[in-house]
């Protein structure tokens, strides 16, 4: 007889946004909920782990960026068919997502003046694309995975699961 495994949250998936949503539950309920993270691979073998170019972020609003420019590059980039309202939710949020990586250790490139290097990325109007040499997505994964790790008690993976 099969066996019925019940959770409060199941993630599926342990890229990026996976490790990300599993890392805000954990810390937001400090562990009271009953979590578990679903995937078809071990989670450093996930796609994420190939990303190269960066995430781009409006940091550098003190030297001329703002979220407005980045909003209108997302939009303008998509031919004017993305959610305007989602967009900007994406924009006002990705500084703090950057800013939070590098609390965690992620190690950003930097510039001379120790602050985090950005480029420009896919048409972007100003260089906003914080990144981590050409391994981004590595040490994205490898960071949210060392953060997690404190509270692997708190949650089940259930790796290369089909």
């Amino acid at each position: 007889m099969t066996k019925i495994k019940e959770h409060d949250v199941i993630i599926m998936g342990s890229g990026l946004a996976g490790l990300r949503c599993a890392l805000q539950l954990v810390m937001e309920s400090k562990g009271e909920i009953d979590l578990a993270i679903v995937s078809k691979v071990q989670l450093m073998r996930s796609h994420s782990v190939s990303a190269e170019g960066g995430t781009a972020g409006a940091i550098r609003q003190d030297e001329g960026d703002s979220l407005e420019l980045h909003a209108w590059d997302l939009i303008k980039g998509s031919d004017f068919l993305a959610d305007q309202d989602a967009v900007w939710k994406y924009v006002n949020r990705m500084p703090y997502e950057i800013l939070f990586l590098d609390r965690l250790g992620m190690p950003w490139s930097r510039r001379p003046d120790g602050k985090i290097a950005t480029r420009p990325f896919g048409g972007q109007t100003f260089p906003r694309t914080a990144y981590a040499g050409d391994k981004t997505g590595f040490f994205a994964m490898q960071t949210l995975y060392d953060a997690i790790q404190k509270y692997s008690d708190k949650f089940t993976r259930y790796d290369e699961f089909f």
